[in-house]
């Protein structure tokens, strides 16, 4: 990471890398209402500041700590952002499997996108009825599946490069393609998906135990 540029420079540059997610924070921001936002090993990707005031944020990498301590951070956020009220952001320069006190426990939504088994180690800090927004590249979503405390809500899904939320036919999706006996402690061993017969491109989950 380069530590002359901008903020606003570094972000971009990262996008670029791994593809936009504007419109995705944005049509959760529609189908949902989510005031805070908790994102373990987010990197740099403050998009989701853009959308929700409280967000918070926990990468273990060094230069996503340079980042977030970069002061010009505030006035990009400032400018993309879809609230009126002023922005709350925190972050934490932690691994996020390990216990953070004093992170509050009643956040609205839990994003997990290419970042290990989030939803094993951060559901306690999701409230009741809250969101977990995932995917599986590393076996995640399978994951949260096998979860009690997580119910499958909805999926989010590509069509002619524009992204669509649907709650239609859940039960096809997480049907593997090979019969096999699949438990937690394999996913967590594996950290990759395994081969379904229906997939998306984002899973919504809702916390109920």
């Amino acid at each position: 990471m380069n530590k002359t540029m901008s903020s606003v420079e570094l972000y971009e540059e990262y996008m670029r890398k791994i593809g936009d997610r504007y419109e995705l924070f944005s049509l959760l921001r529609k189908e949902f209402t989510i005031e805070s936002a908790l994102y373990p090993g987010s990197h740099i990707d403050i998009t989701p500041s853009f959308f929700y005031r409280k967000t918070t944020y926990i990468d273990n990498f060094r230069g996503a700590a340079r980042f977030f301590a970069k002061p010009d951070l505030s006035n990009l956020i400032l400018d993309y952002k879809k609230y009126e009220e002023e922005p709350i952001l925190k972050f934490y320069f932690r691994d996020y499997r390990k216990e953070i006190k004093e992170l509050d426990k009643n956040f609205d939504l839990l994003i997990s996108l290419y970042a290990g088994i989030v939803s094993k180690y951060c559901k306690k800090y999701l409230k009741q009825e809250g969101i977990l927004l995932v995917n599986n590249s590393h076996g995640d979503a399978s994951m949260a599946h096998l979860d009690h405390d997580f119910i499958l809500y909805g999926i989010i899904y590509q069509s002619n490069k524009k992204l669509y939320f649907s709650r239609k036919n859940l039960k096809a999706y997480f049907v593997p393609k090979k019969e096999r006996d699949i438990n937690m402690e394999y996913l967590e061993k594996r950290m990759k998906g395994i081969g379904y017969k229906k997939t998306a491109n984002f899973y919504l989950f809702k916390k109920v135990g």
